[in-house]
Formats: C-alpha cells, sequence, structure tokens
C-alpha cells in the first residue's frame, strides 16, 4: 500500500491550530501582547520524521508588522496548520487559544480516514508563543501524526526580532521569505513575497476545497 507523504514542505511557518470550515475569524484573546511595529525577522528552525527519514528545515522571513498584520500573523500560523491537516483529509476541533502572564498557547486535535480501511488518522498539534517584549518572541509548535500505518512528528521553534522601521518594498502586512533550506541546502531559487492577509484566505480556501471532496 503506498503510503502518503505525512508533512508537506510548505513555505512557511511554524508548523502550528484551526478553525472550522466556515468559520469567519479566528478569535485571539484581548489580553494578547502585542509586538511593536516595524521590521521583523522570522526564523524558523524545525525536524520532519516519519521514523526512518528526517527533514531539517530553516525558513527565514522579513515581515513588516502594524497592530493589524501582527494580530493577523498569529492567525495565519493557525490556517496554515488547517490547510495541512486539510491535505491529509483530517479535520479539525476548534482550538481555544489562551493567554497567561506572557504565554499564548493553543492546542487542536484532529482525525480523519486513515489509509487503512475503517481505520482513524489522527494528528496532534500544540503551539506556543512567548513574549519576551515587544520587539523578541520564540515559539514551539509539536505536531504528532498517527493514521496506524506510519507515525510522523515535528518539532518547530520559531524566534521574531524586531530589526528596525518598516523600509524599501515591504508595506504592512507583507512579508519576504529571504531563505528556505532543506537539510542544510539553500532550496529557493529567489526571493518569495508573500502578504499575510491573502495568504490566510488562500489557506481556507484551499482547506474548504479538500474537506468538501
Amino acid at each position: 500500500m503506498r503510503r502518503r507523504n505525512r508533512f508537506a514542505l510548505r513555505p512557511l511557518l511554524v508548523a502550528s491550530a484551526l478553525m472550522p470550515v466556515g468559520a469567519s475569524s479566528f478569535e485571539l484573546p484581548s489580553e494578547l501582547p502585542a509586538r511593536d511595529e516595524g521590521m521583523w525577522i522570522i526564523d524558523q528552525t524545525g525536524t520532519i520524521s516519519d521514523g526512518k527519514t528526517t527533514f531539517e528545515i530553516q525558513k527565514i522571513w522579513n515581515v513588516c508588522l502594524d497592530t493589524n498584520a501582527d494580530r493577523a500573523l498569529h492567525e495565519l500560523e493557525v490556517r496554515e496548520q488547517q490547510a495541512s491537516v486539510a491535505s491529509l483529509n483530517e479535520t479539525c476541533e476548534e482550538p481555544q487559544p489562551s493567554v497567561s502572564g506572557n504565554v499564548l498557547s493553543w492546542a487542536m486535535h484532529c482525525s480523519g480516514p486513515s489509509l487503512i480501511e475503517d481505520k482513524i488518522g489522527k494528528t496532534d498539534i500544540r503551539h506556543s508563543t512567548t513574549f519576551v517584549n515587544g520587539e523578541e518572541t520564540s515559539a514551539e509548535s509539536v505536531i504528532v501524526n498517527r493514521d496506524n500505518l506510519v507515525q510522523s512528528h515535528g518539532r518547530f521553534e520559531t524566534r521574531m526580532r524586531r530589526l528596525g522601521d518598516c523600509k524599501g518594498s515591504l508595506k504592512a502586512g507583507e512579508m519576504m521569505l529571504m531563505h528556505w533550506r532543506v537539510n542544510g541546502e539553500e532550496t529557493l531559487k529567489g526571493r518569495q513575497m508573500r502578504n499575510i492577509r491573502r495568504e490566510i484566505e488562500n489557506h481556507k480556501a484551499f482547506t474548504a476545497s479538500r474537506l468538501a471532496r
């Protein structure tokens, strides 16, 4: 029986929760700490393994944040995980993000048809972001897939640091992928521009299309 690739090497973060299909917004706690406006660097490193093969991944982004883009970036982390899990034909419980002190955390459980007939595949995702101060954050995401045929897991650490004011071609809400390395080798052929809100909508549309099948 052919195995599916349990993890897609997508060009963004974190691995990191999900809103149900059809939800119109992602609710963040009102007491969520804010990152200062300006240009930030996002440095994410992580490993993805199915027990036999392990990939080491590093992605480095520059992103221009204002108040709205800062909050949207949290949702993007969620929507990307939603799309990744939907590619496995799994749906997820609605996460309940919470803030304790300077830490934002959420978790979600997902399930769907397994590779094995009459079995259920499961994915569990845990994410936390620590706000060191207005100019620095650190985050960790842990993803575990189980489908009774193969078990995979991923762990990602993301550090963000403010570089200064936004300059050049990046405007608030825009981000540029600077590096994408797999097992130490650069895979990026050229820098790639993204818009946070547009990426959110793209992931939501992909998820809806997969789960509508």
